[in-house]
């Protein structure tokens, strides 16, 4: 209750000072900021519009979008269905364009146990979490700033978690790793936080753009199950640089992303001692991340969208950051060709080729069919490096994940679309793991919390080790809201002598069922959003089945 208490009183608080600062300005009416974040809804309708021919062909590997990419994208002279919803900012002072970031109030409940993905940095645990976000947007020329920042608070009540052998802290920990933090419960009593959200600091010049950022990155085509970066965690400090449009050259228009940033762990990780990097049994409680993603656009072939991207996780050196880090990304891909370039960590023992290093790269590909509603598009992963040239060419599959997806725009007129999507994400063991003992993803030996942000997976939020994922979704947009239905099945780990002898177990696969329907319905000056989710988890921890049913209310006020 006094979590509902609070979260109403800002948003109260909110909608008072936007009410007041309109009555100061003049503007268009509806004069807001649209959340075009990563991953968010209106990213997603953008994505149906471009396969129905409505939104100009662009890459969708690199987001999010800048202001000037959106001022590209949203289509202004073609009726549809939530054309207005997409007003552009209007208020000015000085020439400074701004507008206010709607506040949002959303309330999540959940009867059994932890449930929820792609919210960014919230954490929904059993009982009620409830978060609000608020924030504001301004232009002057090239330079664009976004803020808005979130906070949220779970009740966080009990339920049952695989003890794990350890103490303290670490009891809540993951039960089947060591190398991820990535824990069952974030502690015995009431979780919040508040973070600096989808807030961007950029200069978009023609051709090139940098900045500084905490908000979420969404790299491939991948969104439900991104292999590398989405918004399932909080986004996390970086700065960054890149193209601000697509570059013609000549054979294709290439658009890309270069960053570094800061990744932090949870209260709840399994490194503990200093901060930095002081020796494998302390590796440090910060970590150094920096990637790169680029995407071609192949001149003749409307639609096509091809590329690859690269994340890197970095011990954090006492002595500072190496000159190597910040050309990290351009190092190469085989690790007996390591050691020229790469100076090893302090306190590693020499020949270690790579071991200060937790790599993730990914290739993909993404074919939009011009005006058709159709989309496909593939993405395949690996999470180490290969040895040398015949390690890669013997066994591609060793720490191997891929993503398949399909999106096909049913109906479209100026009133309504129909769209559907399906997409599957797999890292299940292969064969090769019975001789050679590896191959889980998002897991590391020495940088111990794995691909995650303060506890929660930066990629897709299926498990880590060995897990799977697919998702079937209707999504409806008419003038006056949408609806989502959806289905989801994710094998999240799976255990027994298959390592060994390549034998499954029926019983030794933990995996669930959950069958989900959202509603939003614009009214007058509120979006309210009502939804309910069923969950079915089969042979939880391998011990028994389990339910839970996932409640969602929302309100978004418009200034």
């Amino acid at each position: 209750m006094r979590s509902c208490v609070t979260a109403l009183s800002i948003l109260i608080a909110a909608m008072s000072a936007t009410r007041a600062l309109a009555q100061q300005t003049t503007g268009a009416e509806g004069s807001f900021v649209p959340e075009t974040f990563a991953g968010s809804v209106s990213e997603n309708y953008l994505r149906y519009l471009q396969t129905a021919g409505l939104v100009k062909t662009y890459p969708w590997a690199s987001r999010g979008f800048s202001p000037r990419e959106l001022d590209r994208l949203i289509p202004r002279d073609t009726a549809h269905p939530w054309m207005n919803r997409f007003a552009p900012l209007t208020q000015s002072v000085r020439r400074i364009r701004y507008g206010i970031i709607p506040p949002r109030a959303t309330f999540r409940y959940n009867t059994g146990s932890a449930y929820g993905s792609g919210d960014g940095p919230i954490w929904a645990g059993r009982g009620l979490t409830s978060a609000v976000q608020l924030g504001a947007s301004a232009r002057w020329g090239p330079v664009s700033l976004t803020l808005a920042p979130t906070a949220f608070r779970a009740e966080n009540r009990a339920f049952f978690v695989m003890p794990n052998g350890r103490d303290a802290t670490q009891a809540l920990a993951n039960p089947f790793f060591e190398g991820i933090d990535l824990p069952e419960r974030f502690g015995s009593s009431p979780y919040s936080r508040l973070d600096a959200g989808e807030s961007t600091l950029r200069i978009d010049l023609p051709f090139v753009s940098m900045g500084a950022s905490t908000a979420n990155m969404g790299w491939g085509p991948g969104t439900d199950y991104p292999l590398l970066l989405g918004n399932n965690a909080a986004g996390f400090p970086h700065i960054f640089v890149g193209s601000s449009e697509p570059i013609n050259i000549f054979v294709a228009r290439l658009h890309g992303r270069l960053m570094w940033g800061e990744l932090s762990q949870s209260e709840f990780s399994p490194v503990t001692g200093p901060k930095l990097f002081t020796s494998r049994i302390e590796p440090g409680r910060k970590r150094f991340a920096t990637g790169l993603v680029l995407a071609l656009q192949p001149r003749g072939i409307p639609g096509l969208e091809i590329g690859a991207a690269r994340f890197f996780h970095s011990v954090w050196p006492r002595s500072g950051i190496p000159r190597s880090y910040w050309t990290k990304s351009f190092q190469a891909f085989l690790k007996e060709r390591l050691e020229r370039i790469e100076p090893l960590a302090p306190g590693l023992p020499a020949g270690e080729r790579g071991v200060a290093d937790n790599q993730l790269v990914e290739v993909f590909a993404r074919w939009v069919l011009p005006r058709s509603g159709f989309e496909l598009s593939a993405e395949y992963g690996r999470d180490d490096h290969s040895e040398d040239a015949r390690d890669l060419i013997q066994e591609p599959d060793h720490s191997r994940f891929y993503n398949i997806g399909a999106r096909k725009v049913i109906s479209l007129s100026s009133t309504s679309m129909t769209a559907g999507r399906f997409e599957i994400i797999n890292f299940q063991l292969p064969q090769l793991s019975n001789a050679r003992g590896e191959g889980e993803i998002y897991v590391h030996g020495l940088i111990r919390q794995g691909h995650t942000q303060r506890g929660q997976l930066l990629g897709a939020n299926v498990g880590a080790g060995a897990a799977a994922g697919s998702t079937l979704a209707v999504d409806r947009f008419t003038t006056s809201g949408r609806w989502t239905a959806s289905w989801k099945r994710e094998l999240r780990a799976e255990r027994g002598q298959y390592t060994e002898l390549g034998i499954r177990s029926p019983r030794s696969i933990n995996v669930s069922h959950a069958l989900g329907f959202e509603m939003t319905r614009f009214a007058d000056r509120f979006d309210l959003t009502v939804g309910l989710t069923f969950v079915r988890d089969f042979n939880r921890y391998f011990l028994a089945d389990a339910s839970n049913i996932n409640a969602v209310v929302g309100v978004r006020y418009i200034p």
